[in-house]
């Protein structure tokens, strides 16, 4: 069972979050030597290059298939019942 917990200790782990939360940034910025890319992970020293060559074009047709159906309830026949 535990004892009491004092304000000087809710204070020491307050600011130890705090310091540990505000602090992390700078931990993560510091190390920016070398920008690592895992989809090259296994290739060894072979001369590998990444092509951005993705396009935007299913994205596009995803877009107005969506469309399609968005639009397609406004002309919906609202007379109709689901028994026809």
């Amino acid at each position: 069972m535990m004892g009491k917990v004092n304000a000087m200790q809710k204070k020491i782990v307050l600011m130890a979050v705090s310091a540990v939360t505000f602090l992390m940034p700078l931990v993560t910025l510091a190390d920016d030597t070398k920008s690592y890319d895992g989809r090259l992970e296994g290739y060894g020293d072979k001369s590998v290059t990444l092509q951005d060559a993705s396009g935007t074009g299913l994205t596009w047709l995803l877009l107005v298939g969506l469309g399609v159906l968005a639009l397609g309830v406004l002309f919906k026949n609202s007379n109709r019942s689901h028994l026809d």
